[in-house]
């Protein structure tokens, strides 16, 4: 698809009397928009000179900050089998800052692709105007609160308020936990979610007990689990918000001869594969990796071909999956 140069899908909103939501879905998917407001905004883009052409390529690109997380693996596998069922390609691109908006640069200047999903999230303003100037995206796993963007989820916050309920019902008391960067949308949730948790049951948050890696690191996972465990006061269950991290915990329980579960409970999230590696096998949040790669790629291609979207909000549910580490 190009467009006129200088144009940006906030002066179409603007001269529209409409949001810029509504406006990028009358770029990229008129299907699911009143006649009227289409034609106000099709009307306000004649105005400024604005046109649009597609291209003919059936190529998609699906982008992440990192592909060391397992929890993707499963995704990607969802996405590419929408994509070939429907003749696309699915190009695969790292970004190592989803904050800059330099990082978009490639994406903004290219001609190659016909839509976009992020795994990650996206800055809001200027940089997310221009790209949905150009593509139709979906954000998968993710979403960006302040911005209108169709997304495929999991309810982060109820599922790791269960898991820290789970925890409580089997007689933990005194529960970590270790959260990934709160610049994630699921962090900001699987955190408030085990923070309402505790304080519904009347237990004390401890902020000490609270980490934040900035990666789905395993060594630095293990350090941070070494310090939860030593001193006098140790928590008696570990809430992790990704496997990697509950199999680091692991690890170092073992490696400090703390029992699991008995002398501390481990808890994970994601329900890959490492899970049943471990000795014990890990219990942890089970969510539906492959059909949030699958229905995110479905929503972006019904959308490159003006195909009318039903639910541009799709929260897939998940469940807890109890293994020897609770």
């Amino acid at each position: 698809m190009a467009i006129s140069q200088n144009i940006t899908i906030s002066q179409i909103a603007e001269r529209a009397k409409v949001s810029t939501a509504t406006a990028s879905r009358v770029i990229n998917n008129p299907g699911s928009v009143k006649e009227e407001t289409r034609n106000r905004v099709m009307q306000a883009m004649k105005d400024l000179n604005c046109q649009i052409k597609r291209g003919n390529n059936k190529i998609l690109l699906a982008s992440f900050t990192d592909f060391v997380n397992p929890f993707y693996s499963e995704c990607i596998v969802g996405m590419q089998n929408a994509a070939r069922r429907r003749n696309y390609q699915l190009f695969l691109q790292q970004i190592n800052n989803a904050d800059d908006p330099a990082s978009y640069s490639f994406l903004i200047n290219s001609k190659l692709y016909q839509g976009v999903i992020f795994c990650h999230s996206i800055p809001p303003g200027e940089t997310l105007d221009s790209i949905r100037m150009k593509y139709p995206i979906v954000m998968c796993s993710q979403y960006n609160e302040e911005a209108d963007v169709p997304h495929v989820i999991i309810d982060d916050y109820a599922s790791a308020k269960n898991a820290v309920n789970y925890l409580i019902s089997v007689g933990k008391r005194n529960i970590a936990f270790i959260n990934s960067s709160l610049n994630h949308s699921y962090s900001i949730f699987r955190e408030k979610g085990y923070r309402d948790a505790l304080a519904a049951a009347g237990l004390p948050v401890r902020e000490n007990w609270i980490a934040h890696l900035a990666d789905i690191d395993f060594e630095i996972a293990y350090s941070v689990s070494r310090t939860l465990l030593e001193g006098e006061h140790t928590p008696d269950a570990i809430f992790c918000a990704s496997d990697v991290f509950a199999c680091a915990a692991i690890k170092a329980a073992h490696m400090m001869n703390r029992s699991v579960p008995d002398h501390v409970a481990i808890m994970g999230f994601d329900n890959v594969n490492l899970t049943t590696m471990t000795v014990p096998a890990i219990s942890t949040v089970s969510q539906p990796a492959y059909q949030l790669g699958y229905q995110s790629c479905n929503l972006l291609m019904d959308q490159i071909e003006g195909l009318p979207t039903l639910n541009s909000r799709i929260v897939l549910p998940t469940e807890i999956v109890v293994r020897g580490s609770t």
